[in-house]
């Protein structure tokens, strides 16, 4: 009896029976494997390669985006270099203005002052100048009055003075 149970064992040829079963066996955990084991990890990994994609086709989007950043970076930088040196332009070309127009009143102030000193040293002169006619007119006066009380003693010396001066009138 002990015999039936020691079959006879080999790996290059195994039973028919074995076989069979070990066939059955393995379908049968192929089939329950499917479908409990199989097909979650299918779409875990249909799933994973959709968030692979989603997340590769989003990073090229972002890309994309910054790329359009930097590119309006760089135009808004180049334009506010344009506008900074169209500023300073038009700040150099004020304080010009306004630097000539303050030479230009200075100088017509200038000018105003002189042409005032100018009348007012004319007004000065020929108010001495006046002055000193008069001066010289009160002293020819005292002289001449004084020349004439001497030697205008007698008639034909008066005759003779009056003389010479209608004389000299005409």
């Amino acid at each position: 009896m002990f015999n039936l149970f020691l079959v006879d064992f080999s790996v290059i040829k195994p039973d028919p029976g074995l076989l069979f079963w070990t066939t059955i066996f393995f379908l049968l955990v192929w089939i329950i494997l499917g479908k409990v084991a199989f097909k979650p990890i299918s779409k875990a990994l249909t799933k994973r390669e959709n968030d692979i994609q989603d997340s590769i086709d989003e990073a090229k989007l972002v890309q994309a985006q910054m790329a359009q950043l930097k590119e309006d970076n760089q135009r808004l930088l180049a334009e506010a270099r344009e506008e900074s040196t169209r500023i300073v332009a038009e700040a150099e070309a004020f304080a010009k203005k306004r630097r000539d127009d303050a030479v230009n009143e200075a100088k017509e102030a200038a000018q105003k002052v002189s042409e005032n000193a100018q009348r007012e040293i004319a007004n000065m002169r020929d108010s001495a100048m006046a002055d000193l006619k008069k001066e010289v007119g009160a002293m020819a006066l005292d002289i001449a009055e004084k020349v004439i009380r001497k030697d205008l003693k007698s008639d034909a010396t008066q005759k003779a003075l009056v003389s010479e001066l209608v004389n000299n009138l005409n």
